[in-house]
């Protein structure tokens, strides 16, 4: 398992800011050799839009589509949908990441 904690110096929705943190997530399982992976998110709406398979026509599109390239690339992986309350793990160490990010950049 692996974990990553990044600022992002970006004005995006809250949609587009879920997504862009999956993709992140996913490269970092592909970098570190973590193949086949179950991803499991609370955004439903951007949970949806990965399984879907078809194109969306809104600025989520870009990072949906590479999101679905590098999931495939990785052999068998999905996108599932948790609520933050039963992924109580990876909600405490986003807060916690916050917490010292937002501490070290001010």
């Amino acid at each position: 398992m692996a974990v990553s904690a990044q600022r992002i110096q970006a004005s995006y929705s809250p949609q587009v800011a879920e997504a862009v943190a999956l993709l992140r997530g996913i490269i970092l399982a592909a970098e570190t050799g973590l193949s086949p992976i179950v991803v499991e998110s609370d955004p439903l709406g951007v949970v949806n839009l990965v399984n879907a398979g078809s194109s969306c026509s809104t600025e989520i599109r870009l990072v949906i589509d590479d999101i679905r390239d590098l999931s495939q690339g990785l052999g068998g992986s999905q996108v599932l949908h948790v609520s933050r309350k039963a992924n109580y793990v990876p909600h405490f160490l986003s807060k916690m990441a916050w917490t010292l990010i937002s501490t070290a950049f001010g």
